[in-house]
């Protein structure tokens, strides 16, 4: 996947992914750099959509590419971890109250979701972008292999339960969202039932 946009990036975005490829477990099928660029984009769409300022696309953007960071120490408490490795690349470049807005932003995709800014709720809707998209199954597939190896399910009927309660209790922040995702994400959601159903007869 490649990032879109590339010239409006600021160059800390560059150092960040480059650790990210060279860093990241092969075993995150799911957390992987295509996932972050994904968000990034999904971010730049927001960003021309409701053409924001270039000083708060900056924070979006960057945000965005680190808000995963975590995953290469642990999946456990991930957001806290991406926070504190993202800073240390922040902290020579730019202010306190810029590097809070950013934090802000990466605690914004924790599950559940619970963003406090509109900013927030941009990064929280790019994050989940793929629920409410055609592509949905591919990359859920990825989701699943990801949690086999980390034993957080142990097969497919326990992995679609989950994914079910997960569609049902979700809910996109933005209008944009609203708008565009839910009515296919509810679409994904019927499938997941009807194969659900099958594998359990």
């Amino acid at each position: 996947m490649i990032l879109r946009n590339k010239d409006k990036y600021p160059k800390v975005c560059f150092e960040i992914l480059s650790e990210l490829e060279k860093n990241l477990s092969s075993e995150l099928t799911y957390h992987s750099i295509e996932h972050t660029v994904d968000v990034a984009n999904v971010c730049d769409d927001y960003i021309e959509y409701y053409i924001i300022p270039k000083e708060d696309a900056d924070l979006i953007r960057i945000a965005a590419v680190g808000h995963d960071m975590g995953y290469l120490d642990s999946p456990n408490n991930h957001e806290e971890k991406s926070i504190l490795k993202i800073n240390s690349f922040l902290e020579p470049l730019i202010s306190k109250e810029k590097i809070e807005i950013i934090n802000g932003l990466i605690r914004a995709t924790k599950i559940p979701q619970q963003p406090k800014t509109f900013y927030e709720e941009i990064l929280a809707d790019s994050d989940l972008d793929y629920l409410g998209r055609t592509d949905y199954p591919i990359v859920s597939r990825e989701l699943y292999q990801e949690f086999l190896h980390f034993q957080l399910v142990s097969n497919e009927k326990e992995w679609l339960k989950r994914q079910i309660k997960f569609l049902k209790n979700h809910r996109y922040h933005t209008s944009w969202a609203k708008l565009n995702r839910e009515e296919h994400k509810a679409k994904n959601l019927k499938e997941l039932e009807m194969k659900l159903k099958e594998i359990s007869n």
